[in-house]
């Protein structure tokens, strides 16, 4: 893999980390990782990192390659680590990522995590790169690893090959096209490494992402729904239809909701309120269309379910029904940890 990927770097990094159709796709490269950071990482942080400042918190991202989604970790963290099996990639890294002296960069051996400290990060992330490992074993070597250098309750953001097809499954795996799991296998590999699942995303699909946190699932401090393959989990919702999820209890917990407005012309100023089991908490005001992240404070709940139910005032007409999606909750507990 070493010899392979520095042999991809030194020709042509960009393609090989971002495949482009032609040479005229070459300015996107840097937008592509900004696109996926937005749909990865940026709706859930609050989330994943139990409502505790990103600035407060480390970052390792496992194959960072040239940096194309490390450079946007480090304008949101407070410490970012990368790690890639490439030395050529390393090396064009350190070029691109200058301007950011929180980041640091480390060549890997391609199997292992030996060079980051045992509980030193609030999130490992890793995306387009286990796909390319053709060993089972080194994977789950990897989930191991980080598991390892996570914190307690830390959470590990990663995507698998999940094409069970055959026509894939009876391919021989190589540096391009590795190795592919099935939901139980990685539940698997998770459970024996020390984590629980939190989220799937693209079940059955070459994108299978994985959300896992330290620790056993009772022990957790945050929910988040899972993503449907064919939608991502935003859902169209009309006025007042409700969504019941799962509640984790605690007092003064965080709800966390994305809701996206459809463009139009004009695109008016929205008042969104959410109501929860009947008690509305406080609006917030949208004023594009796109994707907006918001916030709320729950009211004090008992029961293991919350009753959701979307306002938006003025009302849209059907075809401009905004889509919802329940990002997640944290419960007090956590989001008052301090993770320096």
């Amino acid at each position: 893999m070493k010899r392979e990927w520095n042999e991809r770097a030194l020709q042509d990094a960009e393609h090989f980390v971002y495949t482009r159709d032609s040479i005229a796709n070459a300015l996107d490269f840097d937008s592509s990782g900004r696109a996926n950071y937005d749909q990865l990482v940026r709706p859930y942080l609050a989330v994943l990192l139990r409502g505790v400042s990103p600035r407060k918190c480390r970052i390792l991202e496992v194959g960072c390659g040239v940096g194309r989604m490390t450079r946007w970790f480090a304008k949101s963290f407070g410490e970012v680590h990368g790690v890639d099996v490439a030395p050529e990639m390393i090396n064009q890294a350190r070029v691109r990522l200058a301007p950011h002296p929180n980041v640091t960069l480390h060549t890997g051996s391609g199997f292992d995590l030996q060079s980051m400290p045992d509980a030193y990060f609030d999130l490992v992330f890793s995306y387009i790169v286990f796909q390319h490992v053709p060993s089972a074993a080194v994977i789950r070597n990897y989930i191991h690893e980080a598991a390892r250098v996570l914190k307690p309750l830390g959470a590990f953001k990663f995507q698998v090959n999940g094409d069970q097809s055959e026509a894939y499954r009876a391919h021989v795996r190589d540096t391009w096209q590795g190795e592919t799991f099935s939901r139980d296998e990685v539940h698997e590999m998770l459970n024996a490494a020390g984590l629980s699942v939190a989220s799937v995303e693209g079940l059955g699909t070459q994108y299978f992402v994985v959300t896992a946190l330290k620790g056993p699932a009772m022990d957790r401090r945050m929910y988040y729904l899972p993503g449907e393959p064919e939608d991502g989990g935003w859902r169209p919702v009309a006025p007042q239809s409700a969504i019941r999820l799962f509640s984790p209890g605690g007092e003064n917990a965080r709800l966390y909701a994305g809701i996206y407005f459809w463009p139009a012309d004009p695109h008016g100023e929205h008042l969104v309120t959410i109501m929860v089991d009947g008690t509305a908490l406080d609006a917030q005001i949208t004023r594009s269309p796109g994707d907006h992240f918001l916030e709320w404070t729950l009211p004090p709940h008992v029961s293991d379910f919350l009753e959701i139910k979307m306002d938006i005032a003025p009302p849209c007409a059907r075809p401009q029904w905004p889509a919802l999606r329940i990002v997640g909750i944290t419960a007090s507990e956590s989001s008052r940890q301090d993770t320096n």
